[in-house]
């Protein structure tokens, strides 16, 4: 094993401030993980908020400011969500605000619009397809993650992308075995 190589290869991809990033990223969506089992709402949507941080952490580390606005937007929309005040007209303000900002601070490309195109999908399509159309959004948004994700070098969520795409379409099978007449709880990801 090639000590050198292996250094010479974590210095490409940002030295240790790419690791820590890593590291957070790691917690961030073990959290998530975590948040899928919690059952009551008001206790995942903030255990979504702390892994929500974790996340953000992980994009100034990486600058990935698209990733940073969305997820701040996130929280901001599960704090409205928590007091009741969540309706169309703060939807449509929440993916303004996603949009608006994506347009001002995008460094990411055409990669970095992919947060704010999430952010548009899981909310407007949000409640359509029981079970099975939360799975889907699940699955639509994290591919456009997945892309993200790999694209600001965030290879620890790229794998959790992975891991829950292959998850939504062993669930989606699943439902559509049990004539998707199953109600699962779904924490949304984007």
């Amino acid at each position: 094993m090639d000590l050198q190589k292996i250094e010479d290869w974590i210095q490409a991809m940002g030295g240790t401030k790419w690791i820590i990033a890593q590291v957070l990223s790691l917690i961030g969506y073990t959290l998530m993980v975590i948040t899928g089992y919690i059952k009551k709402e008001k206790k995942m949507l903030r255990t979504q908020d702390v892994q929500l941080l974790f996340i953000i952490a992980m994009g100034v580390l990486l600058n990935a400011f698209s990733g940073i606005i969305i997820n701040t937007v996130q929280i901001i929309k599960n704090e409205i969500y928590l007091r009741g005040k969540l309706n169309k007209y703060t939807k449509a303000a929440i993916v303004g605000l996603g949009i608006v900002m994506t347009l001002i601070f995008n460094n990411g490309g055409i990669a970095g619009w992919l947060p704010a195109v999430n952010l548009f999908i899981f909310t407007y399509f949000l409640g359509m397809g029981g079970a099975i159309g939360i799975k889907i959004l699940i699955f639509i948004t994290t591919c456009g993650w997945g892309v993200y994700d790999f694209s600001i070098k965030n290879y620890v969520g790229f794998i959790f992308d992975i891991l829950t795409i292959i998850s939504c379409i062993i669930g989606i099978i699943r439902l559509k075995k049990d004539g998707g007449s199953r109600s699962d709880s779904v924490v949304e990801k984007c």
